[in-house]
């Protein structure tokens, strides 16, 4: 490298990274490895939805960083793009109440966000079944990190707002999407008996990548975010022993970023 004092530095035009962003912890990879099982199970129960029905509700568990969310953001791209159905992903390690879920989806189908004081829960409520009835709209709705609302005793009560809306606002078409990493929390048990009687979800389980599947996709981001020569098959293979062990693969993409 040329450019800096000591000559081992990289001045500051200069990078390592072709591509930085493919390092981002919230990256959608155009190539999705080792998750084809479980992309078609999640499709079988959003294939309703693209037909103009209620998709089947499902939960979907595993360990962290196993592909859980990227899967999920990657079904909603070509949701969005490919068809009329309309999608909303939630953080509810942010939005952990059912008030601020539904802000979400008030934003993600009105593209602005509700009032910030003024407007109860039913009034909110009412507005969103209202648009997508009168769109006659299929409204996807994943909560990711479910545990969360657990944790803040939300689960239920939004849950059985989202199940019942078709009860409350007839022709209201809405689906459930639910992500926990917490695997000691059991969703079903966890909710009220009002709730469980409706949800009756369909499950998609990630389990821990293995080895090999953990250097194959570092490998497909090395290649993508860094210029040709910059990482070596030993240091790579380094990366993905360390994220081995640890058995969650945002450790070795931040590794990656880092080193």
């Amino acid at each position: 490298m040329t450019g800096d004092a000591g000559g081992d530095m990289l001045s500051w035009d200069e990078s390592v990274f072709r591509d930085e962003s493919v390092f981002e912890i919230d990256h959608v990879p155009e190539t999705f490895r080792h998750r084809e099982s479980q992309l078609e199970s999640l499709k079988y129960a959003l294939r309703p939805a693209v037909r103009g029905s209620r998709p089947l509700n499902t939960i979907v568990r595993g360990p962290p960083g196993t592909g859980k969310t990227t899967a999920v953001q990657k079904l909603f791209g070509e949701l969005g793009t490919r068809t009329d159905v309309r999608t909303v992903r939630v953080n509810c390690q942010v939005d952990s109440t059912r008030y601020a879920v539904f802000s979400r989806l008030f934003e993600g189908i009105f593209d602005y966000e509700p009032p910030s004081s003024g407007i109860s829960f039913k009034k909110l409520f009412g507005q969103i079944t209202d648009r997508l009835v009168e769109e006659d709209d299929v409204l996807v709705v994943a909560l990711d990190d479910v545990n969360y609302l657990f944790y803040e005793n939300e689960a239920s009560d939004t849950l059985y707002s989202l199940l019942r809306a078709h009860e409350a606002h007839s022709g209201a078409k809405i689906g459930v999407i639910v992500v926990s990493s917490d695997l000691g929390l059991d969703v079903i048990d966890d909710l009220d008996t009002r709730v469980q009687s409706v949800f009756r979800p369909e499950e998609v389980y990630f389990p821990v990548y293995d080895a090999t599947e953990i250097y194959d996709i570092l490998f497909e981001r090395a290649k993508r975010g860094f210029h040709d020569g910059v990482i070596g098959d030993a240091e790579l293979e380094r990366v993905a022993d360390l994220t081995a062990d640890s058995g969650d693969l945002r450790v070795g993409i931040d590794l990656l970023r880092r080193a």
